[in-house]
Protein backbone atom coordinates (compact mmCIF):
# COMPACT_ATOMS: atom_id res chain seq x y z
CA UNK A 1 0.00 0.00 0.00
CA UNK A 2 1.44 3.62 -1.24
CA UNK A 3 1.48 6.16 1.81
CA UNK A 4 2.01 10.02 1.05
CA UNK A 5 3.54 13.08 3.40
CA UNK A 6 4.32 16.41 2.64
CA UNK A 7 5.44 18.90 5.23
CA UNK A 8 7.47 22.21 5.59
CA UNK A 9 10.16 22.17 8.05
CA UNK A 10 10.64 26.30 9.05
CA UNK A 11 13.82 25.68 10.59
CA UNK A 12 15.75 23.82 8.25
CA UNK A 13 14.08 25.20 4.55
CA UNK A 14 12.85 21.70 3.60
CA UNK A 15 10.01 21.29 1.58
CA UNK A 16 9.48 17.45 1.97
CA UNK A 17 7.57 14.76 -0.42
CA UNK A 18 7.54 11.08 -0.17
CA UNK A 19 6.20 8.17 -1.13
CA UNK A 20 5.96 4.90 0.23
CA UNK A 21 5.57 1.54 -0.69
CA UNK A 22 5.76 -0.18 2.09
CA UNK A 23 8.95 -1.47 1.92
CA UNK A 24 10.67 1.79 2.62
CA UNK A 25 9.94 3.91 -0.29
CA UNK A 26 11.91 6.69 -1.82
CA UNK A 27 11.63 10.85 -0.63
CA UNK A 28 12.12 13.61 -2.21
CA UNK A 29 12.26 16.81 -0.73
CA UNK A 30 13.91 20.20 -1.71
CA UNK A 31 17.09 21.51 -0.23
CA UNK A 32 19.42 24.32 0.23
CA UNK A 33 22.42 22.06 1.12
CA UNK A 34 24.69 22.18 -2.48
CA UNK A 35 24.40 26.00 -2.93
CA UNK A 36 22.76 28.66 -3.06
CA UNK A 37 19.27 27.90 -5.05
CA UNK A 38 16.78 25.16 -4.17
CA UNK A 39 17.59 21.63 -5.56
CA UNK A 40 15.28 18.36 -5.18
CA UNK A 41 16.98 15.49 -3.61
CA UNK A 42 15.56 11.57 -3.77
CA UNK A 43 16.90 9.33 -1.10
CA UNK A 44 16.10 6.46 0.58
CA UNK A 45 13.36 5.74 2.86
CA UNK A 46 15.86 5.47 5.65
CA UNK A 47 17.29 8.95 4.76
CA UNK A 48 20.24 7.43 3.11
CA UNK A 49 21.71 8.34 -0.38
CA UNK A 50 20.37 11.55 -0.87
CA UNK A 51 20.89 12.51 -4.71
CA UNK A 52 20.51 15.99 -6.18
CA UNK A 53 18.29 15.31 -9.41
CA UNK A 54 18.00 18.59 -10.80
CA UNK A 55 21.34 20.11 -10.31
CA UNK A 56 20.19 23.63 -12.68
CA UNK A 57 20.70 26.90 -11.85
CA UNK A 58 17.51 28.12 -11.62
CA UNK A 59 15.61 27.31 -8.35
CA UNK A 60 13.43 24.15 -8.40
CA UNK A 61 11.03 23.00 -5.63
CA UNK A 62 7.63 21.26 -4.73
CA UNK A 63 8.68 17.92 -6.01
CA UNK A 64 5.26 15.30 -6.20
CA UNK A 65 5.97 11.42 -7.09
CA UNK A 66 3.41 9.98 -9.89
CA UNK A 67 1.85 6.99 -8.17
CA UNK A 68 4.14 4.41 -10.04
CA UNK A 69 6.53 6.56 -8.43
CA UNK A 70 9.12 6.69 -12.18
CA UNK A 71 8.42 10.38 -12.57
CA UNK A 72 8.57 13.48 -10.61
CA UNK A 73 6.76 16.78 -11.18
CA UNK A 74 8.07 20.45 -10.13
CA UNK A 75 8.22 23.72 -10.64
CA UNK A 76 11.08 25.64 -11.12
CA UNK A 77 12.00 29.14 -12.34
CA UNK A 78 14.03 28.19 -15.20
CA UNK A 79 11.80 30.09 -17.66
CA UNK A 80 12.39 33.26 -15.44
CA UNK A 81 8.79 32.51 -14.14
CA UNK A 82 7.67 29.81 -12.37
CA UNK A 83 6.67 26.73 -14.66
CA UNK A 84 5.68 22.97 -14.09
CA UNK A 85 7.88 20.12 -15.15
CA UNK A 86 8.14 16.68 -15.30
CA UNK A 87 11.20 14.28 -15.14
CA UNK A 88 12.01 11.47 -14.53
CA UNK A 89 12.39 9.77 -11.07
CA UNK A 90 16.66 10.42 -11.02
CA UNK A 91 16.26 13.67 -12.54
CA UNK A 92 16.29 12.58 -16.28
CA UNK A 93 14.09 14.38 -19.31
CA UNK A 94 12.93 17.19 -17.51
CA UNK A 95 10.22 18.82 -19.70
CA UNK A 96 8.68 22.14 -19.01
CA UNK A 97 4.61 21.02 -19.50
CA UNK A 98 3.66 24.36 -18.48
CA UNK A 99 5.08 26.60 -20.79
CA UNK A 100 3.33 29.57 -19.58
CA UNK A 101 4.47 33.38 -19.02
CA UNK A 102 1.90 32.72 -15.88
CA UNK A 103 3.13 31.74 -12.89
CA UNK A 104 2.49 27.78 -12.40
CA UNK A 105 3.57 25.31 -9.92
CA UNK A 106 2.35 23.28 -6.77
CA UNK A 107 1.73 19.81 -9.16
CA UNK A 108 0.11 17.21 -8.09
CA UNK A 109 -0.24 13.92 -10.18
CA UNK A 110 -3.54 12.39 -10.66
CA UNK A 111 -4.15 8.49 -9.29
CA UNK A 112 -3.29 7.24 -13.17
CA UNK A 113 -0.54 9.40 -13.92
CA UNK A 114 -2.16 10.45 -17.12
CA UNK A 115 -2.91 14.32 -15.64
CA UNK A 116 -1.00 16.64 -13.75
CA UNK A 117 -3.08 19.41 -11.38
CA UNK A 118 -1.47 22.63 -11.08
CA UNK A 119 -2.40 26.23 -9.33
CA UNK A 120 -2.08 28.96 -11.91
CA UNK A 121 -2.72 32.82 -12.10
CA UNK A 122 -3.05 32.63 -16.24
CA UNK A 123 -6.36 34.16 -16.02
CA UNK A 124 -5.42 36.86 -13.22
CA UNK A 125 -6.71 34.67 -9.93
CA UNK A 126 -4.61 31.72 -9.02
CA UNK A 127 -6.85 29.14 -9.53
CA UNK A 128 -6.37 24.66 -10.21
CA UNK A 129 -5.96 23.83 -13.79
CA UNK A 130 -5.51 20.05 -14.95
CA UNK A 131 -3.94 18.82 -17.97
CA UNK A 132 -1.99 15.95 -19.49
CA UNK A 133 0.82 14.73 -18.45
CA UNK A 134 2.62 15.50 -21.40
CA UNK A 135 1.65 19.39 -21.42
CA UNK A 136 -1.13 18.95 -24.10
Amino acid sequence: MSTFFIGFCIVCGMVIAARGDGGGGRIAFTSLRDGAQWEIYVMAGDGSHPVNVTNHAAADGAPAWSPSGTRIAFMSNRTGNSDTYAMGADGSDPVNVTNHAAEDGFPSWSPDSRRIAFTSNRDGNTEIYVMNADGS
